[in-house]
């Protein structure tokens, strides 16, 4: 129990000080007398408190999503304001007064706080609504509420947290919502260019046979090869597929940059995205590679509406990464992590009976209790699986996943590691994809320590017929000019000098070998094929 003043009850506390010094250095006990009602005014007050401070410390109070259980994974598009309905319902015999509430979220959640017009009396339940919006791509979850109520006279606070755990997928721009903003999407056509390709066949010459995507036509299933192959194979026809892309993402801690957190990582999604859909809607096929120091995801080759939504799921899924590889904690930090998130969540302690002496948690235990609970319905979501290769995380990095804990990413990229990542993701691509295939590669190719490397795989791509592309992001484009110190002009024009002569030598070897490269970046401004790339 934390009780404090409000405004009313500091104002209340004042005039009683007040009257009571007043009466003692004048000698009056009316004015003793009135500083002593004040008083004990904020002492009513205090103990009219006292049962609902007690009904929220042992959660005779809950807070709940309506609907939850029919809407599991909340689906938002960024920038999108919409209301999300809550429940309060309190089952103590006592009434919480003046209660207002300050959400916890995720850093990509924009969640105002909200206030109850009415009393929240004992046994019953109210229902109101909340505006949420997504500011950034990916997977976030509603943690819980702080709940603060009053004493029916409005003088007196206390305040705890309640959990009401809610997971929001926000996914960028693309598709039909995409269509619907006519103006972005003619420009987003403008900038990648629209290309003619000749109709090949007639409409029924095979060109291959492949595995089955979730959404291909019934009509184009080889039943006779799928029962042979113990699995359903589709055939492609010459005017219906044209060209193949391969859409390949850097996902590196240096991506994870900007003038905010994830700039970097967020721009060169859109990218990807708006490339992606350009491609579906020329009923091209299309696939996506993201890596790191090694490819983290891949979703192959695909055509339909469908493949379109297995893309998103797998971006949305790239800021909820838990890979022990790919993150700065290790398992014993994970321990305490989780230990810290579910004495406070679920009001468990696991740093009670055999500890680790290292962790000071009770690991044995603490696993356990995470085997035996079922996952919430409202919690699920293939964004968490859609497209991963090989994952490395343990149940306890899982659960965390699960729940939106932030486990952060690895902060610095190790060194000559970034051109290895992207030789592992052109050739996963070469045994995936026919020859012929066009590959986009986006990365802001900062910590290439090695273009061998990089080069060695380029000629051997080119040598199977791929046509590569790089879309560079150019670090320095992500911070703005205004409001600049001189002194922070002086060091963010070194740091643009270093960043562009670092970058211009990657660029110049690239073109050498005929490779295509755009530099890209929010602001037009600062484009680096006008400076010494």
């Amino acid at each position: 129990m934390n009780p404090f003043l409000r405004n009313q009850g500091k104002w209340v506390f004042l005039a009683g000080a007040c009257f009571l010094v007043g009466g003692v250095f004048l000698s009056s006990p009316l004015l003793v007398l009135l500083g002593q009602v004040h008083i004990v005014l904020l002492m009513v007050s205090l103990v009219l408190l006292v049962p609902g401070v007690l009904a929220l410390d042992r959660r005779f109070v809950s807070i709940d999503v309506l609907d939850a259980a029919e809407s599991p994974g909340t689906g938002k598009v960024v920038g999108e304001r919409e209301r999300l309905a809550l429940g309060f319902r309190n089952t103590s015999g006592v009434g919480l007064y003046h209660v207002r509430a300050k959400p916890f979220a995720s850093a990509g959640l924009d969640i105002e706080p909200l206030s109850l017009r009415d009393p929240l009396r004992g046994g019953r339940a109210l229902a109101t609504e909340v505006a949420v919006e997504g500011k950034r791509a990916g997977r976030w979850v509603l943690h819980g509420f702080d709940l603060t109520v009053s004493d029916p006279l409005g003088l007196v606070d206390g305040r705890d947290y309640l959990p009401c755990t809610h997971a929001f997928e926000v996914y960028p721009l693309a598709g039909p919502i995409l269509r619907r903003k006519s103006a972005r999407r003619n420009q987003a056509i403008s900038d990648l260019g629209v290309h003619v390709v000749d109709q090949v066949g007639s409409g029924s010459d095979l060109r291959e046979l492949r595995d089955y995507q979730p959404g291909d036509p019934l009509r184009d299933i080889a039943w006779k090869t799928s029962l042979r192959a113990r699995k359903l194979v589709s055939r492609d026809y010459e005017n219906e597929i044209t060209t193949n892309t391969y859409l390949v993402l850097d996902i590196s801690s240096s991506m994870r940059g900007g003038q905010w957190a994830g700039q970097k990582l967020d721009f060169g999604l859109q990218l990807l995205v708006d490339r992606a859909d350009a491609v579906i809607r020329r009923k091209d096929r299309v696939g996506i590679v993201t890596f790191d120091e090694r490819v983290y995801g891949h979703v192959p080759l695909g055509h339909s509406s469908a493949h379109m939504k297995r893309i998103l799921h797998h971006l949305v899924g790239l800021n909820a990464v838990v890979d022990p590889d790919l993150t700065e904690l290790d398992e014993t930090d994970v321990e305490r992590l989780a230990a810290d998130y579910l004495l406070v969540q679920e009001r468990l302690d696991f740093r009670k009976g055999e500890t680790d002496p290292e962790s000071g948690v009770n690991g044995g235990l603490l696993r356990r209790w995470i085997e035996t609970q079922p996952e919430s319905k409202s919690l699920k979501s293939p964004v968490l699986t859609q497209g991963i290769v090989n994952g490395h995380a343990s149940g306890l990095r899982r659960f965390l996943q699960l729940r939106g804990v932030d486990v952060p990413f690895r902060v610095e990229a190790r060194l000559g590691m970034k051109e290895r990542g992207i030789a592992h993701a052109i050739e996963t691509i070469m045994s995936h994809a026919p020859k012929g295939t066009k590959v986009v590669v986006i990365s802001d190719l900062c910590g290439i320590l090695n273009p061998d490397m990089l080069s060695k795989v380029l000629r051997q791509a080119a040598a199977n017929r791929f046509d590569i592309e790089f879309e560079v992001l150019f670090t320095p484009d992500f911070y703005q000019d205004s409001e600049m110190t001189q002194s922070y002009q002086v060091v963010r024009g070194l740091f643009t000098s270093a960043e562009a002569e670092e970058r211009s030598k990657i660029v110049k070897k690239l073109r050498a070998m005929g490779v295509k490269v755009r530099v890209k970046g929010p602001s037009k401004g600062l484009a680096l094929e006008n400076r010494s790339v």
